[in-house]
């Protein structure tokens, strides 16, 4: 029975894993305007950066495994700082996001490093998706 567990343990780890050569040596992942998903690009809407916050603040508190740390004003933008727990192993992930002022609008800037490890299995890149996904719903 052990040994069932474990495998569909594994199983369900490994099926989430998108890119085998990056997932297993890196623990951080940061959106980049020349990244090859689409996923993984700044973001840029046309709300301020306080109602953006906002947006974010909210979306984070519906999340079980998501946390507040921080929001701090600098210049002209909002730091966010977020963490999340992984469900099995309740692994932390940091995820810092910038939210600058442009155009009337907001850019939306972000970065998540594992707090332990070498590689991140994915979830670094899937903490960014995760983000932005739930922030474009709330748009």
């Amino acid at each position: 029975m052990v040994l069932a567990v474990s495998a569909a343990m594994m199983m369900s780890i490994f099926s989430r894993i998108e890119n085998w050569k990056r997932d297993f040596s890196l623990n951080y992942a940061k959106l980049d305007p020349q990244a090859s998903d689409p996923l993984l690009r700044p973001l840029v809407v046309s709300q301020p950066p306080e109602e953006v916050a906002a947006l974010i603040e909210r979306w984070v508190e519906k999340r079980s495994r998501w946390s507040i740390e921080s929001r701090e004003p600098h210049q002209d933008a909002i730091l966010l700082h977020l963490t999340r727990r992984t469900l099995i192993m309740r692994f932390t992930d940091d995820i810092h996001v910038r939210l600058e002022a442009d155009d009337g609008g907001t850019r939306v800037e972000a970065e998540s490093q594992s707090r332990f490890g070498k590689g991140d299995l994915g979830q670094n890149p899937r903490n960014l998706k995760e983000l932005l996904s739930g922030l474009r719903e709330d748009l």
